[in-house]
């Protein structure tokens, strides 16, 4: 399974907002998040990212962590895909 995520927009405030899109197998999603500057128990896997939103091409949320698991990844496609980011971002 082939994925390439491309960042858009970093913004620092409080914390680090990061824009990006993701291609999974010629599948785009639309990726939002946001990482502290240290892991947390609030981040994925206690890691840095405490926000993440992924949608598919249509506009429907596949995967949403908003300091705990509202939608978890359900195919291996989302589920490879949220490796990805962990393994970039956290």
């Amino acid at each position: 399974m082939e994925i390439k995520i491309t960042t858009h927009d970093i913004k620092k405030a409080m914390n680090v907002w990061t824009l990006a899109t993701a291609t999974v197998d010629g599948k785009t999603y639309r990726i939002q998040m946001v990482r502290f500057d240290e892991p947390s128990i609030y981040g994925i896997r206690q890691g840095r990212i405490s926000k993440l939103y992924v949608a598919d091409a249509d506009h429907n949320a596949v995967i949403n962590y908003d300091r705990g698991w509202d939608i978890r990844p359900k195919t291996a496609e989302t589920k490879a895909l949220l490796a990805a980011i962990v393994k970039q971002f956290n």
